[in-house]
């Protein structure tokens, strides 16, 4: 007949591998969890800032072409008072005009490059802060726990013999001899 200290010591043991076993499921879930969580701070940071360039770029080209307009009407208009201007004077002020054009053009598309470098920037901070906030996955280590367990219980055995032996219940004795081979050997000579 079985023990009731042995019977309860393998329940519990069985018992400490199925809670570790469920803690680090739950452990785990948790981690994945986190990661699915920082993926979706990460998509929607990146959309963010996409939206953000695709709006700051729509709006400077807009003011371009709203320069382009204005420079076009104050050259025809120019040219149409052409005869109160001769020569070199002429040729100057058109030049003026189109370099005025040229450089508010060229101020412009500057920013929307700036924009551009600053957006690539940020989707490298965008993917460092993603690095910081996702986790690596830890697998359930079935064998650990149960060596764990393992151990728990031959402790608990241990226990109980030492128990039997110190108030001299224990009526088994131990010998070696039913674990050594079969060849003949005999270890006590």
């Amino acid at each position: 007949m079985c023990n009731p200290t042995l019977a309860i010591a393998g329940a519990q043991a069985v018992m400490q591998y199925q809670v570790a076993n469920a803690q680090q499921k739950a452990v785990q879930a948790q981690q994945r969890r986190q990661n699915e969580i920082a993926l979706r701070n990460r998509n929607q940071a990146i959309v963010s800032k996409q939206r953000k360039l695709i709006q700051i770029t729509k709006g400077r080209l807009e003011k371009i072409g709203e320069g382009e307009k204005l420079s076009r009407k104050k050259r025809a208009t120019f040219k149409v008072n052409k005869e109160n201007f001769t020569g070199n004077s002429y040729d100057f002020l058109l030049a003026n005009y189109y370099d005025k054009e040229a450089g508010y053009r060229n101020r412009v598309l500057g920013n929307i490059e700036s924009s551009k470098f600053q957006y690539l920037q940020d989707l490298k901070s965008i993917d460092l802060r993603y690095d910081s906030q996702s986790t690596y996955v830890s697998p359930v280590d079935r064998k650990m726990n149960a060596l764990s367990s393992g151990l728990s219980f031959g402790s608990t055995y241990y226990d109980y013999k030492a128990k039997q032996n110190r108030y001299q219940t224990n009526e088994e004795k131990y010998d070696y001899r039913d674990y050594t081979a079969d060849d003949g050997w005999d270890w006590q000579n």
